[in-house]
């Protein structure tokens, strides 16, 4: 897995964007339905409380896609997506490997359990069912929309990773829905101005 970083133009798109963003993504890209680990990892914005907030100045759009993908995933350059009365366009992209980091974190984990001691039980399982001995942090509940459904999940931060977990844990993620970026780990330095 790798980084595909695209700068993006405009000013405005919806605060909770991720369901519109991922679907007109995945009819530009088909295949991303048979990479599970791929999805988004975020763009630089400025919430402003509103439904619609504002696209920060050199806003970036961060997807996390397999390296043997990077070519077909550069034909979203030029690219323009209508958000109703926004929209954005996406222009030059570059690869960032992904790099090792003793913390990682992930905006919002989906795990399929919305109270915050069970979530807490479930994420500890998972990180078992991998090998991990990391410790975690959960973040305030989250609420994300994807077309008719709700999503609950948890910002989730792992500590006192090795360099092998966390390569893994980024390589992979945790819980579902990849592609509206649930699950995707960051290393905690990286997570400033991504939404």
């Amino acid at each position: 897995m790798i980084d595909l970083v695209f700068s993006v133009r405009g000013s405005r798109m919806p605060s909770d964007y991720r369901f519109a963003l991922w679907s007109a993504l995945r009819n530009s890209l088909p295949w991303v339905d048979q990479e599970a680990a791929a999805g988004i990892v975020g763009i630089g914005l400025t919430q402003t409380g509103e439904a619609t907030a504002l696209l920060a100045r050199r806003a970036k759009l961060t997807l996390r896609v397999p390296a043997d993908r990077v070519a077909a995933a550069q034909q979203l350059e030029g690219m323009r997506i209508d958000f109703g009365s926004d929209s954005i366009e996406i222009t030059s992209g570059y690869c960032r490997a992904l790099v090792p980091a003793s913390t990682i974190y992930a905006q919002i984990v989906v795990l399929g359990v919305e109270d915050e001691t069970a979530f807490g039980q479930s994420l500890a399982k998972e990180l078992a069912d991998y090998g991990l001995t990391a410790r975690y942090i959960l973040g305030r509940r989250k609420c994300l929309r994807a077309g008719s459904r709700e999503l609950i999940g948890y910002p989730v931060a792992l500590h006192d990773c090795s360099e092998e977990q966390s390569m893994r844990v980024q390589q992979s993620g945790l819980g579902v829905e990849r592609g509206l970026g649930c699950g995707i780990f960051v290393p905690h330095k990286k997570i400033g101005g991504i939404q």
